[in-house]
């Protein structure tokens, strides 16, 4: 597999999401995964998919761009509304153009022998039980922290999260 080297490294906003996306799923599919898909619901994006035995979902929420418009019939207000518009379709544009930069560098690191795929997207491992390792290992990091003690990854794995 060769990872595609289209002049894909160009501004952030010179793609559309769906050619990011594309780039993404072609990727993917070219370093062997199966079952590649995206959903979206509300603000959150999914990205599933089948590899070297394992599946994986990664979650993502764009972030939204500062200020709003108001509603209303007003010239202003409409314009304003399109501007802000405008400024979330170059953000969602800017955050999927550097998915895709990103999902290319783990591939490539992981085609040259420096990680495995495992590695480099090992917190979006699907489990048994349908949660991710992220899922499963956040509430244990955040209690480490928060208790300053170093958590037991066998009392964790053996601890009931339902």
């Amino acid at each position: 597999m060769t990872i595609e080297s289209r002049s894909f490294y160009t501004r952030g906003d010179s793609f559309s999401v769906g050619a990011s996306q594309e780039h993404v799923q072609r990727a993917l599919v070219g370093f062997g995964a199966t079952e590649v898909r995206f959903s979206q619901r509300g603000d959150l994006n999914a990205i599933a998919f089948r590899a070297n035995g394992r599946q994986f979902r990664i979650v993502l929420s764009l972030p939204q761009s500062q200020g709003s418009a108001g509603d209303g019939d007003e010239p202003e207000q409409a314009r304003g509304h399109r501007i802000t518009a405008k400024a979330l379709e170059l953000n969602a544009r800017r955050f999927w153009h550097a998915f895709a930069l990103a999902t290319d560098a783990k591939l490539a690191a992981a085609l040259a022998g420096v990680a495995t795929l495992e590695s480099e997207f090992l917190a979006h491992v699907v489990l048994p039980g349908n949660r991710t390792v992220f899922d499963e290992l956040e509430p244990v990091i955040a209690s480490a922290y928060r208790s300053g003690r170093r958590p037991s990854i066998r009392t964790a794995a053996t601890s009931p999260t339902d």
